[in-house]
């Protein structure tokens, strides 16, 4: 009986407590992984992560897009002067509105300034040389180039998109959610949207919502970019002594600890470890050496084993348990308490005690 309990051969679900905390045992090399208490500072360090976005992924620079006019676009250029007697205006108005297509030879005309060089050019050079050539004939003038059409001024726009296609870049700073937004929007919910921007032969890829709380990664868009939205369902799986064990799907884009054991249905009663609750996470290196000094030793980049351990018996956890934001990818383990490992134990040898206790009782009888 006790060679069956010292070698572990009670069955479990997985590792007692003991077992995960125990990172330098006697007898073998040092666990792989780093094993840190739940408090204060591991929750505020665990907030601080945020996924690569398109700013940084892998270091691609989306600077602003420089759109200029090409052949076969469609441009409408507005000229306002600042008497009503003047080329351009009248009692009604002080503006006229003149729509061209830029020609074969990339040019397009303008009354009274004639033909000018388009294609190649950003608006902003034209409408300047528009406004400086109308100086000695209209009254101030002040003009406006827009783009209302384009063939070669386009971001394209696919997945899970209200109508997808080709969008037109109207200007410098066009962004991507401008881009999602003329689409349509996305069809799945934005904390399940995925978007993956294309630009040339380089990749990036960025949560939706991450775009609203980190502008700096809604990127301007150039022309030839392609943007995909793809459905991006996360979940966290849940093992040992809970109510459920399972693969959980985010019904939110944050959910926290104490959220995801209550979708598992919580701790089972009969069986759980309320000092072994622990969630199995690789963190980015940055993360990692703010936790534990066992983690200085690993490299720049890479990703470390970390297990956070949460104690439910302080009641300051359940505080904790709420600031503590799942992620996607995540393993919760419930560890079994050792009570009900001994139970297992009695359980397995009852068969061979009964054996005994008969051999036993029939030798006492017979040797009288």
């Amino acid at each position: 009986m006790a060679a069956l309990a010292g070698c572990g051969a009670v069955p479990s679900s997985g590792p007692s407590a003991n077992v995960i905390m125990d990172t330098q045992p006697e007898n073998g090399p040092p666990a792989s992984y780093v094993v840190v208490d739940i408090n204060e500072h591991v929750a505020n360090v665990t907030g601080q992560y945020r996924a690569k976005g398109f700013s940084s992924f892998y270091r691609v620079d989306f600077g602003d897009a420089q759109v200029r006019l090409a052949i076969g676009d469609q441009i409408t250029v507005n000229i306002f002067e600042a008497g009503a007697d003047g080329l351009f205006s009248s009692e009604n108005s002080k503006a006229t509105s003149i729509t061209s297509v830029i020609d074969n030879d990339g040019q397009v005309f303008v009354p009274y300034v004639g033909t000018m060089q388009a294609a190649g050019r950003t608006p902003k050079s034209l409408r300047v040389s528009i406004e400086e050539a109308l100086q000695d004939k209209a009254i101030q003038p002040q003009v406006q180039v827009l783009v209302a059409n384009s063939v070669v001024n386009t971001v394209t726009i696919l997945g899970e998109v209200g109508s997808g296609g080709k969008v037109p870049v109207p200007v410098s700073g066009f962004r991507v959610l401008d881009v999602i937004a003329a689409a349509g929007g996305s069809k799945i919910p934005t904390f399940q949207t995925r978007i993956i921007l294309r630009r040339g032969s380089k990749v990036a890829s960025a949560d939706m919502e991450d775009l609203f709380d980190n502008p700096e990664d809604n990127v301007a868009v150039q022309p030839g970019d392609t943007i995909l939205l793809a459905a991006a369902p996360r979940s966290y799986t849940v093992y040992g002594a809970t109510t459920t064990k399972s693969e959980i799907p985010f019904e939110a884009r944050r959910v926290t600890l104490a959220e995801g054991l209550a979708k598992a249905g919580g701790l089972n009663d009969l069986q759980a470890d309320a000092r072994g609750i622990f969630l199995f996470r690789f963190e980015p290196d940055s993360i990692a050496k703010q936790l534990s000094d066992r983690a200085s030793v690993a490299h720049a980049g890479t990703m470390v084993p970390v297990v956070y351990r949460l104690n439910l018996k302080d009641p300051k956890s359940f505080f904790l348990m709420q600031t503590f934001e799942l992620r996607d990818e995540d393993l919760l383990y419930v560890s079994t308490h050792p009570s009900v490992e001994f139970n297992k134990f009695l359980t397995i040898i009852e068969p061979a005690v009964q054996q005994v206790i008969t051999g036993l009782t029939l030798s006492t009888r017979f040797g009288r």
